[in-house]
């Protein structure tokens, strides 16, 4: 049996394969975010958007009607759009594995924010080979690191 197992935080994503636990990781490939880990203020041109709002023409109280202007930003910014897209470029890369039949197991193990993210992003037939998902950043940690926080039991049918 044959198990991928997927280390990833918001700059890279490394993939490996164990027939044991016994047995030395192989590495077989990995992922770079080049945009990983930078601000905004770095990933665009310019400030960010602004947005005029207001109570829409209608005046309280008797006085004029009274707007405000505000940044835009959130959910919706660069960083976060940029961290989804690699999300979904390493799913890919799990998925077309999958569909090779390279791995028969799956783990995952990545920076809560990069684990949900994934999660979201892997087509039903790779998350239905999930065998453990483990929130935790050691992607710069190593193979022997990644082995010890992997369950034994993950090896067996």
């Amino acid at each position: 049996m044959n198990v991928r197992i997927v280390v990833a935080d918001e700059r890279r994503a490394n993939f490996f394969d164990a027939v044991t636990l016994k047995a030395p990781l192989t590495a077989v490939g990995s992922l770079v975010n080049e945009s990983g880990g930078k601000k905004d203020i770095d990933l665009e041109s310019d400030r960010p958007g602004r947005r005029y709002g207001g109570s829409n023409g209608v005046s309280h109280g008797g006085s004029p009607a009274q707007g405000h202007h505000h940044g835009v930003n959130g959910e919706r910014s660069t960083e976060q759009h940029d961290l989804t897209i690699f999300a979904k470029e390493v799913a890919k890369r799990i998925d077309a594995g999958r569909a090779r039949n390279e791995f028969d197991k799956l783990v995952l193990v990545a920076a809560p924010k990069m684990l949900g993210l994934l999660r979201q992003s892997l087509p039903t037939q790779s998350q239905s080979l999930i065998a453990e998902a483990i929130s935790k950043d050691i992607v710069h940690q190593g193979p022997d690191a990644v082995l010890r926080l992997i369950p034994a039991d993950t090896f067996f049918q």
